[in-house]
């Protein structure tokens, strides 16, 4: 094989990944450049990263050879890639981790700061989180194993360092990366209105780092929540999870902007479809039961997903249940309560015209991690879209046959080969599939974590890559990770499988403790 010539491995259905296994910088820039002024027919999100970039279309992927030949004979035909900005990037070295990072190096605190600040230093590409940057260029004397126990919070604007590339954490997260100090430039503004002042950053620029005492970023508090026009609803009780989604933000993945939005996008869709909104309008999006609204105006909702027990308290103090996968009329001062499930996680409650939220990079998708959107608290208002003449007008009674409705089928998971199935033993593929997985408590929109007997991890060396939500990642305890719409872009695990997009609302209406069972798609 010509080792400057890309290899594809097809990524379920719609997808593929371009890997390079030499040169892979200059042809993932190449490639990017090219994506970006001539894309091929029905491509709706690239993600670059070191070596590889994954394309994801809209329905079938093209066939390899139409792929190859949209790419050209080889690399060489795509634009050279010039040499990028130098940004210099101002830092205050008072990290918690610098003292400790000279010790393990040898060097003294004035020793790492100096050569941490004298490095050479291009951007990669962006992943993890929106505009973060994987810099290469550190000092070898400075490259070490990420800490045994990554952090829950990092600070936003934290200068960092991590095997072989430094970073600076555009948001506030979680991270393992060991912090040296903190800079107040902000590499992350969703609210500007140029591309480059949303992303400063882009792969092929250099940074210079520049020592100063000046303080770092102040954090932020986040996109306040607005829902501007004639209140419909009252905001009694938000329970455990509450936040508003519609259908993401797809296209951002190569700035490290996940796609996020509904985690069960069927139940959202008729959220909207019962009352006539189109499928990508806003929906609160809820789990755990506890919430609770207050009608103030005459007003129909709709109600899908889990069924939650929802109950409706009358102005007189009768309370009458709401059939789920319905729309229901509320008067004013009446309230809409939700006591739970326990056969499935994530409810939606739907306003004509779609709720109204703040909208950022296109979307009102609600994802915490990458401090993108907002939610109501208790005591403020929602209102939806529609005039208020059509609020209770023409789609009171409506409801929907749920046997027909994929969300809510039984049986095995679809699950089509990761890019590193192969690598997986023969027996550790049977284990996949023939073993009973349980959802583990600890999952959340970022990724649902599964309990069972370990796999036998593959000892591969592998760079960070594109991810997908539905990726199937296996860290080193051998425990899978099913990536979800809010995790990251980019990942470090070998991939077994990745999940058909449509079931993966059913993986994420399994509740803690439940079993899941998967069924090979597209294997061998």
């Amino acid at each position: 094989m010509n080792m400057n010539e890309p290899m594809l491995t097809a990524w379920g259905p719609t997808g593929w990944l371009v890997r390079w296994l030499r040169d892979g910088a200059g042809a993932v820039h190449g490639m990017s450049r090219r994506l970006a002024e001539d894309p091929p027919d029905g491509l709706e999100e690239w993600i670059p990263s070191f070596s590889s970039v994954l394309l994801r279309f809209r329905g079938r992927a093209p066939a390899e050879s139409s792929l190859r030949e949209w790419m050209g004979p080889s690399r060489e035909s795509w634009p050279i890639p010039g040499v990028g900005r130098t940004v210099e990037v101002p830092v205050r070295y008072d990290g918690p981790d610098l003292e400790e990072v000279a010790r393990r190096a040898g060097l003294s605190v004035g020793e790492t700061v100096r050569r941490h600040a004298g490095g050479q230093y291009r951007v990669r590409c962006l992943g993890f989180s929106p505009g973060f940057a994987y810099l290469e260029g550190l000092d070898p004397a400075l490259r070490m194993p990420r800490r045994d126990t990554p952090r829950t919070r990092v600070r936003v604007g934290s200068v960092a360092i991590g095997g072989e590339h430094a970073g600076i954490y555009s948001v506030p997260s979680p991270g393992g990366w060991h912090l040296l100090g903190s800079t107040s430039r902000r590499l992350f503004d969703p609210e500007a209105v140029r591309l480059a002042d949303r992303f400063p950053l882009e792969p092929g620029d250099r940074v210079q780092f520049v020592e100063t005492k000046e303080s770092g970023v102040e954090p932020t508090e986040g996109t306040p929540w607005v829902s501007p026009g004639v209140p419909w609803l009252r905001v009694l009780t938000t329970g455990a999870v509450l936040g508003v989604q519609d259908g993401g933000r797809p296209g951002w993945g190569r700035f490290g902007v996940p796609v996020g939005g509904a985690l069960d996008l069927v139940a959202a869709h008729w959220a909207n479809r019962l009352l006539g909104n189109d499928d990508g309008a806003g929906v609160l999006e809820f789990a755990g039961g506890g919430q609770s609204f207050e009608a103030l105006t005459h007003v129909t909702v709709s109600v899908t997903g889990a069924d939650a027990g929802a109950e409706i308290r009358g102005v007189d103090g009768m309370i009458r249940p709401v059939r789920a996968w319905s729309t229901q009329t509320l008067l004013p001062r009446e309230v809409l309560m939700f006591r739970g499930s326990r056969l499935a996680v994530w409810t939606y409650l739907g306003l004509a015209g779609g709720v109204v939220a703040p909208r950022v990079l296109g979307s009102v998708s609600l994802n915490r991690r990458a401090s993108l959107g907002a939610a109501p608290n208790p005591g403020e208002t929602v209102s939806g879209r529609a005039p208020d003449s059509l609020v209770a007008g023409g789609t009171a009674s409506r409801w929907v046959d749920t046997t027909r409705l994929p969300s809510c089928a039984s049986g095995p998971i679809r699950v089509w080969p990761g890019p590193q199935a192969d690598g997986f033993d023969p027996a550790a593929l049977k284990a996949f599939f023939r073993s009973v997985w349980r959802v583990s408590p600890r999952s959340d929109r970022v990724g649902y974590r599964l309990e069972g007997t370990p796999l036998v991890v593959p000892s591969m060396s592998m760079e960070s890559e594109p991810v997908l939500p539905g990726s199937i990642q296996v860290p080193p305890d051998g425990l899978p990770i099913v990536t979800m719409p809010d995790g990251p872009t980019m990942g470090g695990y070998p991939k077994i499988g990745w999940v058909d997009p449509r079931d993966l609302a059913r993986v994420a209406q399994t509740p803690a403790g439940r079993p899941i069972q998967w069924v090979p798609v597209g294997w061998d």
